[in-house]
């Protein structure tokens, strides 16, 4: 085993449609036996000061925590890694994704389609034509028929595929994994490795 993240969780702490507290997730991803885990809140990003004092209150026992956001965008929903906080600030509901893509990019930052085949909040087909690297394929929110016909359209587009649990109770945090061999001490380390393909989808 290389190392385990759960890269698409949200907390009742900033995104109104979770039931999971924060010291829930800890324990239940140590309980997956994960190495990290990345927080995406809808339209929001933990501040790394807001994660250091966590830490101090919970004992996260060398877990490994980052945060990133899901952002609504007018094509889809989308993972986003990397991204200033005062960036990911700006982007409203239903934003241009021509805008958020373009942002990104000046940024160097990494971003996802999440669930694009679920039967709400599913992507248009615009996921053709953008620089989209990476698309889900794989989490609790998404039915066996809707996880299949991900996966054809990553491979159809050459798109990076990724699992995460998209969890919003307790039970559902490492569910779908990300397993990695190069070694993930930073945000950047994920990215990078996330950019490069190279890691293993895992579930349980």
């Amino acid at each position: 085993m290389g190392y385990r993240f759960d890269i698409h969780i949200h907390t009742r702490e900033y995104s109104p449609c979770s039931l999971l507290y924060p010291d829930e997730m800890v324990e239940s991803a140590l309980a997956s036996n994960l190495h990290g885990i990345v927080i995406t809140e809808h339209h929001y990003q933990w501040e790394e000061a807001e994660i250091k004092q966590f830490k101090e209150k919970v004992n996260c026992n060398g877990l490994m925590i980052f945060s990133g956001a899901e952002i609504t965008t007018d094509a889809g929903d989308l993972i986003v890694l990397g991204m200033p906080r005062e960036v990911i600030s700006k982007w409203k509901q239903f934003v241009p994704i021509e805008k958020v893509l373009e942002d990104i990019e000046k940024y160097s930052g990494f971003c996802i389609a999440a669930h694009p085949t679920r039967s709400y909040h599913h992507f248009d087909n615009r996921l053709e034509i953008l620089s989209i690297p990476a698309i889900e394929v794989s989490s609790v929110n998404m039915n066996v028929y809707e996880q299949e016909r991900a996966i054809d359209w990553a491979r159809k587009l050459g798109r990076i595929q990724v699992c995460a649990s998209d969890a919003h109770q307790v039970h559902q945090v490492g569910k779908y994994w990300l397993d990695f061999e190069c070694p993930i001490n930073t945000e950047s380390d994920l990215i990078k490795a996330l950019k490069s393909g190279k890691f293993k989808m895992g579930s349980r």
